[in-house]
């Protein structure tokens, strides 16, 4: 077992999702030596199978580590929530957190009227500033479960 700082692993389904991640990741207030912005998955399927090839045993190795998985619901929210909550181990179940948008980010920019890095910056700010005004848009407030705990979990990690 690695004896080191806390760190979040980010694994983004695709470019879109990438494109959030890295405007969150932009935010002045981020550690970005504590967040990891991993390779584009290509879909939300291979974003699961990746978590349970590669990060069930890195998170049992290093305690410390989290995983953040970034997928479109593509308007399936209960189905898809379903195969990622039954694919969790109980044992990890507190140190990952699956969001994303209701459909899919290219509705959530046009509704929204921002880039993906804008919208990415702004989850950021509510995420630093512990409000939620961007995180309780129609297209992201079904992620409130996974948003309140990376609140007390990933916040103090990635915020200091």
């Amino acid at each position: 077992m690695g004896n080191y700082p806390p760190h979040v692993y980010l694994i983004p389904e695709d470019r879109r999702n990438e494109q959030l991640a890295n405007g969150f990741v932009n935010h002045y207030k981020v550690d970005v030596r504590r967040l990891d912005v991993m390779p584009v998955a290509g879909g939300w399927s291979h974003v699961l199978k990746i978590f349970e090839d590669e990060y069930t045993q890195r998170l049992r190795e290093n305690p410390s580590d989290h995983v953040v998985m970034l997928i479109d619901y593509d308007g399936n929210y209960d189905n898809r929530r379903k195969k990622f909550e039954d694919a969790i181990p109980d044992d990890l179940k507190q140190r990952v957190f699956v969001v994303g948008s209701k459909v899919t980010p290219e509705a959530m920019k046009k509704v929204m009227a921002k880039d993906y890095e804008q919208i990415g910056l702004l989850l950021a700010d509510d995420c630093f500033d512990g409000t939620e005004t961007t995180w309780s848009h129609d297209h992201l407030k079904h992620n409130d479960p996974d948003r309140l705990q990376m609140v007390n979990i990933i916040r103090p990690i990635l915020f200091g």
